[in-house]
């Protein structure tokens, strides 16, 4: 077909009705799933982010620890645990050691030094819950300090030279290991039914320590 101008004259059409629709519902459907699976992928990573953060903190806190209840009765005169009976059950521990015993400080024969006399212990403040570290010889203005502050439980387990559970914390002196098991709980990540939905759940982390000054384990090492 040609025009006044002796031009080719050509017709263009649009989408109709029915295919803007299909178009539409097509798009809206991808949208849909690409929601759906970004919202999953960031709740997993919340998710996950908290977790490894936690485990981070809490390994830390299980680290100090463990070297320090490890020494316990370092440099006194009689073989011992260093535990204190009387101070130490299943939700905190009480440690002592000489650790300056073999050197040519004036105190060597007390135990009056930082790190000689210290406790670990649960400390809850409403709805958040510190490891912490009480040191009675601490050099600073404040005895205690946090070690991990994402932590919602610490069980102190006591093991005689048999690996038996020692239920009588007045016979905590025996114990040849002590282990220490720390529980963080995880909220909830997004609304349940919804997509990505990470539900609650709990990490524990759990450490045995040999009492080095212990007698069963000097004899065994």
């Amino acid at each position: 077909m040609r025009d006044h101008t002796g031009g080719t004259k050509t017709s263009a059409s649009g989408f109709s009705l029915l295919e803007l629709i299909i178009a539409m519902t097509l798009t809206l459907a991808v949208m849909a799933i690409a929601s759906t699976l970004l919202a999953r992928s960031l709740n997993v990573r919340t998710r996950e982010d908290s977790r490894t953060d936690a485990i981070a903190d809490v390994q830390r806190a299980l680290n100090i620890m463990s070297r320090e209840i490890a020494v316990g009765g370092y440099g006194f005169d009689q073989l011992s645990n260093g535990l204190v009976a009387g101070d130490t059950d299943a939700s905190s521990l009480r440690v002592r050691s000489n650790l300056n015993r073999y050197t040519n400080e004036a105190t060597k024969y007390t135990i009056a030094d930082p790190g000689e006399d210290v406790k670990f212990l649960l400390d809850s403040q409403g709805q958040t819950s510190f490891l912490v570290r009480y040191d009675r010889f601490s050099p600073s203005a404040t005895d205690t300090t946090v070690l991990a502050n994402r932590v919602d439980s610490l069980a102190f387990t006591y093991l005689d030279a048999a690996n038996a559970t020692i239920s009588n914390m007045a016979l905590v002196g025996d114990a040849a290991t002590v282990r220490i098991t720390v529980g963080v709980n995880l909220p909830a990540v997004g609304r349940s039914g919804s997509p990505g939905y990470q539900p609650a759940s709990t990490v524990q982390l759990t450490s045995d320590v040999a009492l080095r000054n212990k007698q069963e384990n000097i004899d065994t090492y």
